[in-house]
C-alpha cells in the first residue's frame, strides 16, 4: 500500500539538535533544496511516513485494554503508561513528541516554499499546499488531544497545552500555547486547506494523503470535539454524501480497519506495533458491551489465545493495518452531533444504519425496538457506548474518555492496583521529559 512512499527518496533529513532555540530541537541538514511541485510532493510523503504509536499506547490509559503479563519482557514497554505514570521509573514506550514537530517542520517548509515552486499544474499545486495545511491542523489537533485539556469552553483560553509552531524559524523559543489558541490555529488551518485540496479521494495505493473528503472527515471530527454540533453533522452528512459504504458483517468477515476496506477514508496511521497487539487482551468491560450472540463484531473484531483469553484481531502490527478515518466514525458523528441538537430520530437513523450491518437480523429487531425508547441522555450513552464498540482499538476510546465523562478507571497489574480517579489532571499526558530537558519552557 506504501511502496509510492518507500520509492521517493529524501528531500530533506532530519537530525536531532539539543538547543531548546532551534526549532524545538528539530533542524535540517544535508538537505537537498526541493524546488519543484514533484520535489514538495516527496517532501511532504516524507511527512506521511514520519508517524508514531501514540494512540495505541495511549489506549493503554483507558478501559479497552487489560495486560497480557505473560508477555514478561513487554509488560515494563507499557508499564508507565499502563499506571498512568508515563515518566516513571520504567524503560517504557514514549509518546512520538519529536516525530510530530517533524511533521509540523515538513509542513511548515512547504506551506512557505511551495508556492513559489516550478512544474506542474496549478491544480497539482493547489492540492500540494492543502494537503500541507491539513497535515499541520491534523497534529496540532492529535498533540492538543494529547497534552492538553479536554476542549472546555470555560477554560479553553488558560488551560495550557503545546507549542503552536506555523513557521520554520531556527531560532523561535517554543512555549506552550493554550487549547483555544490551538484550536484557533487547528480550524484557520482546516479551513484554508479545505478551500485548496482538489482530489476527492485518493486510489487505494495514496489513501494515506489528504483529500477533499479526508479533509471534511477530519472537519467533523474536530467539530464534534469543540463541541460544534451544527458544523459537525453537515460534515459528517457531506462526507457521507460521498462515501457512505459500510461493510455488511452478515455477508463478510472483513475487517473494516484494513487500510483497503470499504469503510476507508484516509489510511495515514498505523497505531499499534508488535508489543502494543500481543500486550493487550481485551478488557471484561468492553467485551461485556456486546450481545454473545447477536453482534457480530465479536468474531470479527476479536480472537482467543490457547487460554481462552480474548485478544485483538482488528488491528495488528502489519502495514496493512491502517486507519485515520472510515465511514462508520461519520455515522457516529452525525449520531452524536444529532442527539446534541435533541434530533433524537435523525441520531437514531444514524444507529440504525450503522448497526444493522452489524447485527444479526434478529438481534437487530430487538434492538431497534429499544434504541426506539431511547432519548436525551440516554440517547447520548448509547451512542458513546456505540463508539466503544465500533471504534475499539483504533485510538478513539481514550480521547473519547477526555472529552466526555472522565469516569474512575482501576488498573492492575502484577498484583499492584492503581486508580485513576474521575476528572482527574492524568486525563492529560504530561509532555516527554526528554522534551522539557530540551526546552525548559515547556514546564511553564
Amino acid at each position: 500500500m506504501r511502496k509510492i512512499i518507500y520509492a521517493t527518496g529524501l528531500v530533506l533529513t532530519m537530525a536531532t539538535m539539543s538547543s531548546c532555540k532551534k526549532y524545538l530541537d528539530i533542524v535540517p541538514v544535508g538537505k537537498v533544496v526541493p524546488t519543484t511541485v514533484e520535489d514538495f510532493t516527496q517532501e511532504l510523503d516524507i511527512a506521511y511516513l514520519t508517524t508514531d504509536l501514540d494512540k495505541g499506547l495511549a489506549g493503554y490509559r483507558g478501559d479497552e485494554i487489560t495486560v497480557n503479563e505473560t508477555r514478561s519482557r513487554d509488560v515494563d514497554l507499557i508499564l508507565n503508561n499502563f499506571l498512568w505514570d508515563e515518566n516513571g521509573p520504567a524503560k517504557s514506550l514514549t509518546y512520538g513528541w519529536r516525530n510530530k514537530y517533524q511533521q509540523l517542520f515538513y509542513a511548515n517548509h512547504i506551506i512557505e516554499a511551495a508556492p513559489a515552486a516550478t512544474g506542474g499544474s496549478s491544480a497539482q499545486k493547489a492540492q500540494l499546499l492543502g494537503e500541507a495545511y491539513l497535515m499541520r491542523a491534523y497534529v496540532h489537533f492529535n498533540l492538543v488531544n494529547l497534552y492538553g485539556n479536554a476542549y472546555n469552553e470555560a477554560t479553553a483560553a488558560t488551560d495550557k497545552a503545546v507549542p503552536v509552531i506555523t513557521e520554520v524559524d531556527m531560532e523561535k523559543v517554543a512555549r506552550r500555547n493554550t487549547v483555544k489558541e490551538v484550536y484557533t490555529q487547528v480550524l484557520a488551518d482546516l479551513e484554508q486547506g479545505l478551500s485548496l485540496v482538489n482530489v476527492d479521494a485518493f486510489e487505494t495505493a495514496q489513501s494515506y494523503k489528504f483529500s477533499k473528503t479526508a479533509g471534511m472527515a477530519m472537519a467533523a471530527r474536530i467539530y464534534l470535539y469543540t463541541h460544534q454540533w451544527e458544523k459537525a453533522l453537515n460534515a459528517a452528512k457531506a462526507v457521507l454524501e460521498k462515501k457512505n459504504t459500510l461493510a455488511d458483517f452478515n455477508t463478510s468477515n472483513t475487517l473494516p480497519t484494513l487500510y483497503n476496506s470499504i469503510e476507508t477514508i484516509q489510511a495515514f496511521e498505523q497505531n499499534f506495533n508488535a508489543v502494543l497487539v500481543q500486550t493487550a487482551y481485551v478488557s471484561d468491560k468492553l467485551f461485556s458491551m456486546y450481545n454473545t450472540t447477536g453482534d457480530l463484531r465479536l468474531k470479527i473484531f476479536y480472537g482467543k489465545d490457547s487460554k481462552g483469553k480474548n485478544t485483538v484481531a482488528k488491528t495488528n502490527f502489519g502495514n496493512n493495518y491502517r486507519q485515520s478515518f472510515r465511514v462508520a466514525e461519520m455515522y457516529l458523528i452525525a449520531a452524536e452531533a444529532a442527539a446534541q441538537l435533541n434530533q433524537p430520530e435523525v441520531a437514531r437513523n444514524y444507529i440504525d444504519q450503522l448497526t444493522q450491518r452489524r447485527h444479526t437480523p434478529a438481534f437487530h429487531a430487538t434492538e431497534q425496538i429499544r434504541l426506539a425508547t431511547l432519548s436525551g441522555k440516554d440517547l447520548l450513552q448509547e451512542i458513546y457506548d456505540e463508539r466503544f464498540r465500533e471504534l475499539s482499538f483504533e485510538g478513539h476510546r481514550w480521547f473519547d474518555l477526555r472529552r466526555t465523562s472522565q469516569p474512575e478507571i482501576v488498573h492492575t497489574l502484577k498484583g499492584k492496583s492503581v486508580t485513576l480517579k474521575a476528572n482527574d489532571p492524568r486525563y492529560t499526558i504530561r509532555i516527554p521529559m526528554d522534551a522539557v530537558a530540551n526546552n525548559p519552557l515547556l514546564n511553564e
